[in-house]
């Protein structure tokens, strides 16, 4: 039997960040971290719905949970993000871009690096933190 238990974002986070190659979901990362019986786990629990995931930066092993927003400042004007359905979602104008380095292009001229600290997230406190807090 599968449950759904509310956790906030930077819990979601902090599960997908131990996340090992073979581990396609929150059951099966927590089943390892946890030390339950990895072989007692129902199919349906092993699958990622990508509806319900946001966005998954997978060389960067991070995981953004649908509805999760960043911002940053650009030229005294803030912009802001949300993930969903695989994409990050622009609030101020709707479009949506397949990858960071995207959306961040569509805000700032030129390669900078989406890392570097200009992209920021709240925590559930309302601590900001660089999204690089998320990678491990």
């Amino acid at each position: 039997m599968n449950r759904t238990i509310p956790i906030s974002t930077d819990v979601f986070a902090a599960i997908w960040a131990r996340r090992l190659d073979g581990e396609e979901s929150e059951d099966a990362i927590l089943r390892r971290v946890l030390g339950c019986d990895p072989e007692s786990a129902t199919p349906a629990s092993n699958t990622i719905n990508e509806v319900d995931i946001g966005y998954v930066d997978t060389r960067n092993n991070v995981t953004f949970p649908r509805g999760f927003t960043i911002f940053r400042t650009y030229k005294r004007k803030e912009f802001a993000a949300v993930a969903e359905g695989g994409h990050w979602r622009r609030t101020d104008n709707g479009q949506t871009y397949s990858t960071l380095n995207q959306l961040n292009v569509s805000i700032a001229a030129g390669n900078e690096n989406v890392w570097n600290g200009n992209w920021k997230f709240k925590e559930a406190d309302g601590t900001i933190k660089s999204i690089d807090a998320l990678r491990v």
